[in-house]
């Protein structure tokens, strides 16, 4: 029988509220609670603690739906990492995430039981055709290069269907034509291939120009913006949304 932790140890109520970016202390107990909920040794872990430290795309992500409100759809989800920040922060909504990687499904799953989060759940499965629902928020981070070219563009203008009938979609994805960032993307990935992170597959990493002109052919609102923090990676922000 699994342990589950005890999260009265860290004051998760006082982060509760309109959103304020968390102090450094904060968030190294946040990340590291976190981290804590994981089998899978030292590196794994470290490796959680890290990407909820350094990696801008959570405190945005935050931020944005928890301005929204309403249930969070996570295409790609991983270890569900971003599930357990919005619930660390007390978040209210159903999260749900896929992802083809079981194992990272099953360890997320278990760190849901752990942490006693209610209303989350990571599901195994392709997130080109993965259900939507009416998830006030849809986020997409890093995978759109992972998927042939005309499975993108399904999956783009599913996004901007969606949009378009109230969800917020989320984007954070490394685009081509921002030079010496876009060569370390493109190595970064052949690494998480090599590694055996991330099954193999094509690498089509999107331009950006081509991601805006979609969505606003589709009739949406775009805001894009670099978000790469303080890494090397050609990271760009999307927040897409219905135009008025």
């Amino acid at each position: 029988m699994n342990k589950t932790l005890n999260t009265s140890e860290f004051e998760w109520e006082k982060l509760r509220g309109p959103f304020v970016v968390p102090t450094q202390g904060d968030r190294e107990a946040l990340a590291t609670k976190i981290a804590s909920a994981f089998d899978g040794g030292r590196w794994l872990k470290g490796y959680i603690r890290g990407k909820l430290l350094a990696d801008p795309v959570f405190d945005e992500g935050l931020s944005a739906i928890l301005e929204k409100g309403g249930d969070v759809t996570d295409l790609g989800c991983g270890l569900g990492l971003l599930g357990l920040w919005l619930k660390s922060h007390g978040y209210g909504g159903k999260y749900r995430g896929c992802d083809l990687g079981g194992w990272k499904i099953s360890a997320g799953n278990l760190a849901v039981e752990r942490l006693g989060f209610a209303d989350s759940e990571l599901h195994e499965g392709d997130l080109a055709d993965f259900s939507l629902g009416n998830s006030g928020t849809i986020c997409a981070f890093d995978i759109l290069h992972y998927l042939p070219e005309e499975v993108q563009e399904v999956l783009l203008r599913r996004l901007a269907t969606a949009a378009r009938s109230g969800s917020l979609v989320l984007i954070r994805n490394g685009v081509r034509g921002c030079g010496w960032r876009s060569s370390v993307t493109l190595a970064e990935e052949w690494w998480t291939r090599a590694s055996g992170w991330i099954r193999g597959g094509t690498i089509n990493f999107p331009e950006l120009g081509r991601l805006r002109e979609l969505f606003e052919e589709e009739g949406c609102c775009v805001e894009a913006k670099p978000l790469w923090g303080k890494t090397p990676f050609s990271s760009y922000w999307l927040k897409i949304s219905a135009r008025n």
